[in-house]
């Protein structure tokens, strides 16, 4: 019996050291190199952030060109906007679209929560949490295109938007494909699948640049023109599309630089960095979530690392030149 004990004793302190001995690592550059602080304050708190924006509790809505007076009625949350309209949705299933005025000129109520949508003049392309892809004609107010997609048992919270390409609108599905719908027939054109699987397989970055479309789900990166189309599998957590390269930002802290075919030119690791957003212009700024700043040249030859006020533990948004973190911001041309 007393050996029986011994054992179990051994056993179970080795579970602990085991235990001890997987603990998280954090990323902890050697010597920062500037301090950012803040620039100022914002009307309210961040309290849900999407691809294309934030919502803040007084309603206000930022965008990628920046905070807006403009405010969403009390219980919807910012999706999406064309110029002067903005799209809201709430948990009911209701999609809204108002003015810069708050007037709302376009209401529909869905059989499921909106994932994510888009619109272009009279068009709106959304995508249903039950992996429905569908279109609207708002001056018609009349559903002229809808399709359902495999059922999906969860999805990945970064939720890409529908895209809107000369005559074309491209859908991203949960289940990890891209529906491409012409506009006027509203036939499907072409259906391509990135990586298609039950859980967290939706994509997670769409966008066009020239002749050449990128998309992104959790595993794979896809690049398609119209002559060719190549992959790369990573465990994704960002995507930067740029003229002739591609950035992908990995789960376990690379940033890997590729040609426009995806063919690896050139890697970094930054040890234990969990990455939580991305500001890029001439530099690259990668927001860490231990509440670092890491600026790197596209060709990711030179680094420079400047400590956060703060970790990232709630919502962020980043604009081309600005970040926004719970009730705070600042702009990269006022470093500190």
């Amino acid at each position: 019996m007393k050996n029986k004990i011994l054992i179990l004793s051994i056993v179970f302190a080795s579970l602990i050291l085991s235990g001890c001995g997987t603990k998280r690592q954090y990323f902890e550059p050697v010597e920062p190199a500037g301090v950012i602080k803040y620039d100022g304050n914002l009307p309210a708190t961040i309290i849900d952030v999407v691809r294309d924006g934030a919502t803040l509790e007084n309603g206000q809505i930022i965008t990628k060109e920046g905070l807006q007076e403009v405010k969403l009625p009390e219980g919807y949350t910012f999706v999406y906007n064309d110029k002067d309209k903005y799209l809201g949705v709430n948990k009911c299933s209701d999609l809204i679209i108002i003015d810069k005025a708050g007037k709302t000129l376009y209401s529909q109520k869905f059989n499921s929560t909106v994932a994510s949508a888009s619109m272009q003049e009279n068009l709106l392309a959304v995508v249903l949490a039950d992996n429905t892809i569908s279109l609207f004609d708002t001056k018609a107010n009349k559903n002229v295109f809808s399709q359902k997609g495999d059922d999906v048992y969860a999805h990945d919270a970064k939720i890409a938007a529908p895209y809107f390409l000369k005559g074309l609108i491209v859908f991203p599905t949960l289940d990890g494909k891209i529906i491409i719908v012409d506009s006027n027939t509203y036939d499907v054109v072409r259906d391509i699948v990135v990586k298609s699987e039950k859980f967290f397989s939706n994509i997670i970055y769409l966008d066009v640049l020239d002749d050449r479309l990128v998309a992104a789900t959790k595993k794979r990166v896809i690049s398609i023109n119209p002559k060719s189309m190549t992959f790369l599998d990573e465990e994704v957590k960002d995507v930067i599309i740029l003229k002739n390269r591609v950035l992908v930002f990995t789960k376990d802290g690379r940033i890997v630089l590729t040609n426009a075919d995806l063919k690896v030119l050139k890697e970094k690791k930054l040890k234990f960095a969990v990455f939580a957003g991305t500001i890029y212009g001439e530099f690259v700024y990668v927001v860490e979530r231990g509440g670092y700043l890491i600026a790197t040249d596209l060709d990711l030859v030179s680094t420079n690392i400047y400590e956060l006020p703060d970790n990232i533990e709630t919502f962020l948004f980043t604009t081309k030149n600005e970040l926004f973190y719970e009730d705070k911001y600042f702009k990269l041309a006022h470093k500190k």
